[in-house]
């Protein structure tokens, strides 16, 4: 399974860092991460340590990403203001222009980046850059011109590889993006950034490969929060859950991570079966967390799962009848969140309360066929066999309806029948099992349970002679199985009592007691039922 066939379960988590110096904020954008990106770069623009120019430029960065082109120009402005001399925010602003069909003030901004540092290499990249963003067909030759001068001024240049990775990218030739990033991270063998992005970029061709060089990444930066959270998200994305835990583990102590990855640690150790540990750590996290937030709401839901797993039938009750209390904007209860407190007040005796929430969460999940059955067995457990039948009815009515599901459908309306006082549901939920029975017979024909099941029907419709005809057609299939009286001994003891029965109700003595010598040859050890045929006359 999947294990992100329960990320909805887990949203929302705020993110709350200061540990984390604008560098790394840097390096979030550059990999993709935006609101990690935005969050560092506003928390830590008036540090000391902050280089104003660059945070400004990535700050501008992320408002041109979303299509805010004012707030991306305003902050680049503030770049130039704060270091004239940074050639970046120049390219930032042409970049702009670009996009804008503004040719001739983007070159102008692109001249001014050049005559203050032409001997950088990733200035050319940056243009090479701000061409293909704008349009890479109608500026192709001008970005191989960059690409060039970027490699003529320096070869090893990590930016020069990253960006023509990102392009092979783009064309879906993951394998040739891949081989730029390996060069990238070869010639600058700490670049974060060119790791990440062979990591994302191979995952679809060759996961492990993906995997490895993460791993390569973390055993020569173990301190990097980003490393090690890229290698427990692939973790994550193989499914294997053990090491995604073990590794988010790891991840979760160093003081640079994010505190919405501990929503994910709490889930993680969950799949991993540590429901205790994920339990405490959820009742950390919530008990730092306002009574409105979502991520009361989401801890509550895992304090209600962790319980509901180690057992704790009080506790989850307890966490049950609190998640359901909260009514946070913006959360929704999803089907386990019912499933899970029905078993709880299941387990503290208070069926009906149980049924109840069954009942809703068949109500958000309708299309769930296995919490359909869940449902259906809680009816049985209760002995209210008409609900049952109501809802076993959505799976026979479904796709995926079987031969079985027929059987059991028909088995369903029987035990309505002979429950029910009321004459007419008696009736109808006998036309039912008929019904049901027959279908299932011409999808399985020759089946043993199947006919037999249609000789019990019409045996409680009063129909006996039916009934014998089914009775001794399911002994005619038991007969053809190999080792048959041995291994449906037990079929054959109730078939031969029933028509025994029957046979005393037609007032035929005689052919009671030839049912019961039957009997006798599949159980010779029933010396009581001897006695009782050596005594009918």
């Amino acid at each position: 399974m999947k294990l992100k066939i329960f990320a909805i379960l887990l949203l929302g988590g705020s993110l709350v860092s200061n540990a984390q110096g604008y560098k790394d904020g840097i390096e979030y954008f550059k990999v993709g991460k935006i609101d990690n990106a935005k969050e560092l770069l506003d928390k830590n623009l008036n540090n000391s340590t902050t280089v104003k120019s660059q945070a400004y430029c990535y700050l501008g960065h992320i408002e041109a990403s979303k299509g805010n082109v004012a707030g991306a120009r305003d902050f680049y402005n503030k770049g130039v203001a704060a270091d004239a001399n940074d050639p970046f925010n120049y390219i930032a602003l042409g970049a702009l222009d670009l996009k804008a069909n503004n040719e001739k003030a983007a070159e102008e901004q692109f001249k001014t980046a050049l005559k203050l540092d032409k001997k950088n290499a990733s200035v050319y990249a940056a243009i090479a850059r701000a061409y293909y963003d704008a349009n890479p067909t109608t500026y192709a030759k001008v970005i191989a011109k960059n690409i060039e001068k970027a490699r003529k001024t320096n070869a090893k240049d990590p930016d020069v590889y990253i960006l023509e990775g990102d392009m092979k990218a783009a064309e879906k030739d993951y394998g040739g993006a891949a081989g730029q990033y390996e060069l990238a991270f070869t010639y600058e063998p700490d670049n974060e950034e060119a790791y990440v992005k062979y990591a994302n970029t191979y995952f679809n061709v060759n996961p492990a490969m993906a995997t490895e060089r993460l791993e390569e990444l973390v055993a020569k930066n173990p301190n990097s929060a980003l490393a090690q959270r890229e290698l427990a998200e692939k973790y994550y994305e193989r499914d294997l859950g053990s090491k995604a835990a073990e590794q988010y583990g790891k991840y979760i102590k160093n003081p640079n991570h994010f505190k919405q990855d501990e929503i994910r640690y709490v889930q993680l150790l969950f799949f991993g079966q540590k429901y205790q540990e994920s339990f405490d750590l959820a009742s950390k996290i919530r008990s730092a967390v306002a009574a409105g937030d979502k991520d009361n709401f989401f801890m509550c839901r895992m304090q209600l799962y962790n319980m509901v797993a180690l057992q704790n039938w009080t506790e989850a009750e307890k966490f049950g009848a609190e998640l359901f209390g909260l009514n946070i904007p913006g959360t929704e209860y999803a089907s386990k969140d019912y499933v899970d407190y029905a078993t709880a007040l299941k387990n503290v005796g208070k069926a009906a309360e149980s049924v109840a929430q069954y009942e809703k969460a068949v109500e958000v999940n309708p299309n769930n066929l296995d919490l359909v059955r869940d449902l259906v067995d809680v009816y049985d457990e209760a002995q209210n066999f008409e609900k049952a039948a109501i809802y076993y009815q959505k799976i026979v009515d479904s796709e995926e309806c079987k031969a079985n599901d027929l059987y059991v459908m028909s088995t369903k309306y029987f035990n309505l029948a002979v429950t029910t006082e009321d004459a007419a549901k008696k009736a109808s939920a006998i036309e039912g099992a008929r019904k049901y029975a027959a279908m299932a017979n011409e999808r399985v024909p020759g089946n043993y349970r199947i006919v037999q099941q249609q000789a019990k029907v019409e045996s409680l419709a009063g129909n006996n002679d039916e009934a014998v005809k089914f009775y001794n057609a399911t002994i005619d299939i038991l007969n053809e199985k190999e080792n048959g009286k041995v291994e449906y001994k037990d079929v054959y003891i109730s078939i031969y009592g029933n028509l025994a029965r029957m046979a005393f109700d037609k007032g035929d003595t005689a052919g009671a007691k030839e049912y019961y010598l039957k009997w006798l040859e599949v159980d010779p050890s029933n010396d009581a039922l001897r006695k009782y045929v050596e005594g009918l006359k």
